[in-house]
């Protein structure tokens, strides 16, 4: 039976993994604490937040199959806030969503978390070197240690982080590189008591921030009062290299601004870094397969930047791999 490593124990990593488990030994490597790549959920004390992907949708067949016995199972539900748009100085409005919106409860990290059950998940471990041996790879950490060796490796990482890891034979290179992120802040804020607010989720226009949402108004969250706030990616752009302290100043007076009622001194406030928050500009594959090197690459960069298109992603590259795996037996 074949070994594939997986970088990556994000939405495509683990899609991917589930479908190549019956025929390969599978072992999937996350440099972080927990499963959900960019659906991430943080809890901090009394308060939850969601401070990557803030829900998704379902346009395709295949990922409405996918959250349909999720559904079932109430571990995922649709998500039906009151919206509005702000702007500073300008009357808010109501904003209608005409399809529906999901989010995985009790966090967003949860279904990621339902797909990971039954598979090798080696947590707090980065991949940080992949090395040709006779017919295969070896793969270090970052202090060097050998992870394992493998026939194949796939990587989930957003795109430049995939351009720097993956060896320099690997056939998509040039692809990896057209692939641009914005970046983004994520912050977050926890009350000791509730303060009502006219929404529970606001696009913002016109500001440093793009996103307010009452995370605590979430299905399936805890009651203690929390926003979840995030800034706009062209603002985090200019602003990545600064200070974090400056970043959350800047923030803060933003929201100070755009908000109609004060809110009162937070009881928890914290603030995240997403270096490759959103793709820009996408492979306009569904993934990167070089079959001659047993090298590939996939995430929600291959066709979009949405959820959806991440588990899209990784889904296809499991099958074409089953379908190249089955002509050679």
């Amino acid at each position: 039976m074949k070994s594939i490593a997986i970088i990556g124990a994000g939405l495509a990593g683990l899609t991917l993994a589930k479908q190549m488990q019956d025929i390969a030994e599978i072992s999937v490597f996350e440099k972080s604490r927990g499963f959900g790549g960019r659906m991430a959920t943080l809890q901090a004390g009394p308060y939850q937040f969601d401070h990557g992907a803030q829900f998704f949708t379902a346009r395709s067949t295949q990922f409405q199959s996918l959250i349909k016995d999720h559904i079932a199972e109430k571990q995922i539900q649709a998500w039906r806030p009151r919206v509005l748009t702000l702007e500073i100085q300008k009357k808010p409005f109501i904003r209608e969503w005409f399809e529906p919106h999901y989010i995985a409860v009790p966090g967003m990290n949860s279904l990621c978390k339902a797909l990971a059950l039954g598979l090798d998940v080696n947590l707090e471990t980065q991949v940080a070197d992949i090395e040709a041996v006779d017919q295969g790879w070896l793969l270090r950490d970052s202090a060097g240690e050998r992870l394992g060796f493998f026939d194949w490796v796939i990587s989930t990482l957003p795109a430049p982080q995939a351009n720097e890891l993956l060896p320099d034979c690997f056939a998509y290179k040039s692809e990896l590189s057209t692939v641009d992120f914005s970046p983004c802040f994520s912050l977050m804020l926890g009350f000791q008591s509730t303060h009502k607010l006219n929404f529970d989720a606001a696009l913002v226009r016109n500001s440093p921030l793009s996103w307010i949402a009452s995370n605590s108004s979430k299905p399936g969250r805890p009651p203690s009062f929390s926003l979840m706030v995030h800034s706009d990616n062209a603002w985090a752009r200019t602003q990545f290299p600064s200070n974090i302290d400056e970043v959350l100043h800047g923030m803060l007076e933003a929201l100070g601004k755009v908000m109609s009622d004060s809110l009162p001194p937070p009881d928890h406030i914290a603030i995240h870094r997403w270096k490759y928050a959103k793709a820009e500009t996408s492979c306009e594959e569904a993934f990167l397969l070089d079959e001659s090197n047993r090298l590939a690459a996939c995430g929600d960069w291959c066709g979009g930047n949405r959820v959806e298109d991440a588990y899209l992603s990784g889904l296809k590259l499991g099958e074409q791999l089953q379908t190249l795996w089955r002509r050679r037996t």
